[in-house]
C-alpha cells in the first residue's frame, strides 16, 4: 500500500497542473466561466494530477498523453459557441506559419557560427539564437561556405563603424542591451503560451513550445561547434579548417534537423487552443519582432567583420591537408 501511494505521489509530482488557470486575454474571461460553472468536476480532476488509464476516453481522441487534460478540454469545448471557435481556428493558422515566417526573417545557422567563431562573440551569438529560435533553412544536405559569408562585394555599401574606442564600447553594450530584451522577449512569451493555452500535439504537456525553442538554440549552438574556420588574426584572413567526414556528416544532419524543426514547430503552434486571434496576432508580432531584431544587429556585426577582415575571396588559409 505504501508502494502504491508512493508512485501516486511521484505521477502527481511529475505532471504539470498549473494550466488552466491563466488565459489569454481576447476570451479569457469566457473560458474561465466555463471552466468554473459547467467544468467544476473535470477541473478538481485535473488538480489532481493522478492519471488513471481507465478514465481514458478512445473514442474521443483520448490517449496516455492527454487522459487528465482531454475530459477537461471538451467541456470547455461543448459549452463554447461557434464564433469562438471560428476565431480559435484563425489564430491556429496564424500560429502554425509563425515557425516558418521567423525562420524568412531570422538569421541562418551559419551567420551565427560565424559571428561566434570568427567575430568573438559567442554570448552575443547566444542570445541572437534564442531571440531567434527558427533557423533560416537551406535545402537538406547543403551548407554554406565560411567564407561566402564574409565575402566583400565589390559594390557593397561601406558599413558605418566608430572611429572612437569609448563609442566602440557603447555600441556594442547597446547591442548585448537589445539582444537581451530580444531574447527575454521570446523567452517570456514562450512561457506564457506553455501556461496560457494547450497544445492538442501533447496536452497533458506544458512544456513544448520551450522545448522547440530550447530544440532552435541547440541546433544555432551545434553550428558553432562544427563550422569549420576561425579568426587567425583581424588583419585580412580566417583560417578555414579542411572538410572531414565527420564535418560533413554533422552539416548533412544539421540541415535535416532544421527542417524537421520548422515541422515540429509548425505541429504544436497550429494545435494551439484557448488564443484567439487578436492573441495570435500578439504572440507572432512578438516572436517577429525578436527574429528582425536578431537580423539587424547579425547584418551590422558581420558587415563590420568583412571589413575588418577585408575578404574579396581570397586569403582563405586552410589549416589541415
Amino acid at each position: 500500500m505504501t508502494r502504491v501511494r508512493a508512485a501516486l505521489e511521484a505521477a502527481r509530482a511529475a505532471t504539470s497542473i498549473k494550466q488552466f488557470k491563466h488565459w489569454y486575454p481576447q476570451y479569457g474571461g469566457i473560458f474561465n466561466e466555463i471552466r468554473r460553472i459547467n467544468c467544476t468536476d473535470e477541473y478538481n480532476n485535473y488538480l489532481t494530477g493522478e492519471k488513471n488509464q481507465s478514465n481514458i476516453n478512445w473514442l474521443a481522441g483520448g490517449d496516455g498523453y492527454t487522459v487528465l487534460t482531454q475530459p477537461l478540454i471538451d467541456c470547455i469545448l461543448q459549452h463554447t459557441s461557434e464564433y469562438l471557435k471560428m476565431s480559435m481556428t484563425s489564430a491556429q493558422v496564424m500560429l502554425g506559419i509563425m515557425p516558418t515566417i521567423v525562420a524568412l526573417l531570422g538569421p541562418s545557422r551559419d551567420e551565427i557560427a560565424m559571428l561566434a567563431n570568427v567575430g568573438r562573440r559567442p554570448l552575443l551569438a547566444l542570445a541572437l539564437a534564442f531571440a531567434s529560435p527558427s533557423a533560416y533553412f537551406s535545402r537538406a544536405f547543403e551548407y554554406s561556405d565560411p567564407a561566402e559569408i564574409l565575402s566583400q562585394a565589390e559594390n557593397r555599401h561601406k558599413q558605418w563603424r566608430p572611429a572612437q574606442p569609448m563609442t566602440q564600447l557603447l555600441v556594442s553594450a547597446g547591442e548585448y542591451i537589445v539582444a537581451a530584451a530580444a531574447c527575454v522577449n521570446v523567452i517570456n512569451n514562450t512561457r506564457q503560451i506553455d501556461q496560457w493555452a494547450i497544445t492538442s500535439l501533447w496536452s497533458d504537456s506544458d512544456f513544448l513550445p520551450s522545448f522547440w525553442l530550447c530544440l532552435g538554440a541547440l541546433l544555432h549552438i551545434f553550428s558553432c561547434v562544427f563550422i569549420p574556420c576561425a579568426a587567425s588574426s583581424y588583419a585580412g584572413r580566417i583560417d578555414v579548417f579542411r572538410e572531414t567526414k565527420t564535418f560533413l556528416v554533422a552539416a548533412w544532419w544539421e540541415s535535416s534537423l532544421t527542417i524537421l524543426h520548422l515541422v515540429f514547430g509548425t505541429l504544436i503552434f497550429s494545435g494551439m487552443l484557448f488564443i484567439g486571434s487578436k492573441d495570435a496576432v500578439s504572440i507572432v508580432g512578438r516572436y517577429i519582432a525578436g527574429a528582425a531584431i536578431c537580423r539587424v544587429i547579425l547584418m551590422y556585426e558581420l558587415a563590420g567583420l568583412r571589413e575588418s577582415l577585408g575578404m574579396r575571396g581570397l586569403g582563405i588559409k586552410p589549416l589541415f591537408y
